[in-house]
């Protein structure tokens, strides 16, 4: 399986030489720049030089600043509780954009790029350090339950899991609800309710071009970010991206539900309800030029911080009538994981022990972001009961898993993208949901039959 994913690495090359210069070689001297964490640069050292270590914390989550920022801050209290073995926790953010194949090419090196990096198991297992088997134990115990398969691989836990809510929910325009003469506190049960309501939230200029889009979905951006805002409403219908136990996407990737399910998001566009220029969903919704869109729980508090006048409510993701109701399902397991390459891999797993060990780091690192906290006890305090999606992730935990989980598979990204950037051909009339499907069912069998 690795060997199949070895080869479809794609390098950028020049995205990649930037991140190189800031890491260099096992044995070599760096000064990597904290950026957003408050700290000095990270100190010159030896690789495996003895005494304490300053460790480095590699991320694709650049913007969160002031999570990452409260993770060095932890970093300098377990320095001066353990003075002997670490120096401090500095910040290396990576930008967003292209990230997976600058991960790849920095840990597949070999040589010192970082003590910790976050990422998903199922791409980056290799380059991971199988964590000790007593905190592995503490942490199935502890992380809420339908967060345990993040962070493993293959029966491996690799990782503790970095985020809660990353599943689809209803956002709703109160405001908008109320004057287009809607309950805001009878949200559409189905998706058929869903289209009727979205286009009496539809507001138009006067020459016909949408002014308010009465429900915002995702058209722009990577393919696998287009597959996992989209999935959720394909599952839905019954539809499925592939299966992981025969390697086959046909019959599931085209399949009558999935198809169905993508003609329900080009239906908006056709009838006018939305269109590919309000912009991305919960930036529009921010905006105040859509009424609705689907997104995970962290919109809660990008909201709040961004656009604290928009009156929302939260709501689990509609049904579709004679079909399962979707769960909290997701294609982006993010996990704290420690690089197998690092010197300091011992020092690296007792930093992450000591950070969850304290449940108030879980909770004060996922409020600095907006997130939910990962562990179990914390979803008894006043800042996880008081979110206005509460009651919404309470309701899609309920409902279980969705067949995300089964997705998580080396080939995953490229896979995921194939299936995405076909969505796409459909959104901008490019091809037919049949036609589009039946392509990347094809290309994906391809993928997934590689030897």
């Amino acid at each position: 399986m690795q060997k199949k994913r070895v080869k479809r690495v794609i390098c950028l090359l020049a995205s990649v030489a930037m991140l190189m210069s800031l890491l260099t070689g096992c044995g070599e001297k760096e000064t990597a720049q904290t950026e957003g964490s408050g700290s000095e640069p990270v100190a010159e050292k030896e690789a495996a030089a003895e005494g304490p270590v300053r460790l480095v914390y590699m991320t694709s989550w650049e913007d969160k600043t002031e999570y990452n920022e409260y993770v060095a801050e932890v970093g300098k209290k377990f320095a001066e509780e353990n003075p002997d073995i670490c120096s401090g926790v500095d910040i290396l953010p990576v930008s967003y954009s292209g990230y997976e194949a600058k991960f790849q090419t920095a840990l597949a090196s070999g040589t010192y790029v970082c003590d910790i990096f976050q990422g998903q198991p199922q791409t980056y297992h290799a380059f991971a350090d199988p964590m000790p088997e007593e905190f592995a134990d503490w942490v199935d115990e502890n992380v809420v339950d339908y967060l345990k398969a993040i962070g493993t691989y293959d029966g491996v836990r690799y990782g503790i899991p970095q985020e809660a809510g990353n599943f689809q929910q209803l956002y709703i325009n109160v405001d908008m609800f109320e004057e287009a003469g809607l309950d805001p506190n009878v949200p559409p049960k189905t998706f058929a309710e869903l289209k009727e309501m979205a286009a009496k939230l539809t507001q138009y200029n006067d020459d016909g071009s949408i002014k308010v889009a009465g429900f915002g979905i995702r058209y722009s951006g990577e393919g696998q970010g287009i597959a996992d805002k989209n999935l959720s409403t394909i599952h839905s219908f019954g539809g499925k991206m592939f299966d992981p136990e025969t390697d086959t996407a046909s019959g599931l990737a085209n399949s009558p539900e999935t198809i169905e399910g993508v003609k329900w998001i080009k239906s908006l566009l056709d009838d006018n309800i939305t269109n590919t220029e309000i912009g991305v969903p919960e930036t529009a919704f921010g905006q105040g030029t859509a009424a609705m869109i689907l997104r995970e729980s962290w919109v809660v508090g990008y909201l709040e911080n961004n656009a604290p006048e928009i009156n929302f409510k939260v709501y689990p993701i509609p049904v579709v009538e004679g079909q399962e109701a979707v769960g909290a399902g997701n294609l982006f397991p993010w996990a704290h994981m420690v690089y197998k390459d690092s010197p300091n891999k011992e020092v690296a797993w007792k930093f992450l022990e000591y950070l969850y060990a304290d449940a108030e780091n879980d909770l004060n690192m996922n409020i600095a972001a907006g997130y939910l906290p990962v562990l179990k006890e914390n979803y008894d305090t006043e800042y996880v009961k008081s979110r206005k999606d509460y009651d919404s992730v309470m309701a899609v935990l309920d409902r279980g898993y969705t067949p995300c989980s089964d997705y998580y598979v080396e080939e995953m990204s490229e896979l995921s993208a194939i299936f995405g950037n076909a969505i796409l051909e459909v959104l901008y009339d490019e091809s037919t949901p049949e036609d589009a499907m039946n392509y990347a069912a094809e290309q994906m069998d391809i993928v997934l039959q590689e030897e």
